[in-house]
């Protein structure tokens, strides 16, 4: 199995796609930070009749906190890249006849599934950590984090970081049991695509509605799968939002390393 990773680690090296989405990914917190700021700039600047401190609101707004509250989100710009690099970096190995290879050269199924299994993980973990660093180094100094103590940034940081990699491993996770269930590229992209990125946003927009025409209440709402990470709020941390994430996250985290793993090894690779 080092022999394998090893092997695929050279080729992330060398793999123009992955480098490119990771800059991407590392430079689209300064965009959207200096966004934010022209905005709230632009919005002083307004001749309302009345006077706006453009600090006050920045610091009273605590921008830097909800973009790292935002980082775990399953629809991040983080997941998107690791998504696509990774579904297309790896299934390249079943339609050029690398798998079948190397199981010719008598490595075992399992090796070849926790290889990549640990390889989609650590791709999604690079995305992770550029769009949290960046985050950290841009959104942190252009606005701070308002009144938050050290010790909650801190705190803050490292929830943003552990969940952040829980839903890495979540999205990373069910591409895979789509990859070594169909080993199709299209499949492996577009499902779990869809699943991280455009049902939150339709649960999320059903929701709201709900909620808005008292249909669902307050108290239910974060028991919602999927829709609930979108409360998360690390400038006033909830321990009991948190549980009910992993609630949903960690156990179908499992059923998709389990349904990949089931498939894969009865899959015909010939």
């Amino acid at each position: 199995m080092i022999n394998i990773l090893q092997t695929e680690f050279f080729r992330l090296k060398k793999n123009i796609l992955f480098w490119v989405l990771l800059g991407v990914c590392a430079i689209l917190p300064l965009l959207s930070a200096l966004l934010e700021l022209a905005v709230l700039s632009g919005m002083s600047a307004i001749d309302t009749g009345m006077e706006y401190d453009l600090w006050e609101i920045i610091k009273t707004s605590n921008i830097g906190g909800a973009a790292i509250s935002s980082i775990p989100n399953l629809s991040a710009d983080l997941q998107l890249f690791g998504l696509l690099c990774t579904s297309i970096f790896l299934c390249k190995e079943f339609s050029g006849g690398t798998f079948r290879n190397m199981l010719l050269a008598n490595r075992s199924r399992k090796e070849l599934y926790i290889s990549y299994m640990l390889m989609s993980v650590t791709i999604g973990a690079c995305y992770l950590g550029a769009e949290f660093v960046a985050t950290l180094l841009f959104d942190g100094v252009i606005f701070g984090f308002g009144t938050m103590s050290a010790a909650n940034v801190v705190s803050a940081c490292i929830l943003s970081l552990a969940l952040g990699l829980i839903s890495v491993i979540f999205v990373q996770s069910m591409m895979c049991m789509f990859m070594f269930s169909t080993r199709k590229l299209a499949v492996a992209l577009a499902c779990p695509l869809a699943i991280s990125v455009f049902i939150p946003a339709f649960i999320f927009s059903f929701v709201s509605l709900g909620a808005q025409l008292d249909m669902i209440s307050e108290k239910d709402l974060s028991w919602i799968p999927l829709y609930n990470l979108n409360l998360l709020d690390l400038t006033a941390i909830d321990g009991a939002l948190i549980g009910k994430i992993l609630l949903y996250l960690i156990p179908l985290t499992a059923l998709f390393i389990t349904i990949g793993w089931v498939t894969f090894r009865k899959a015909d690779l010939k």
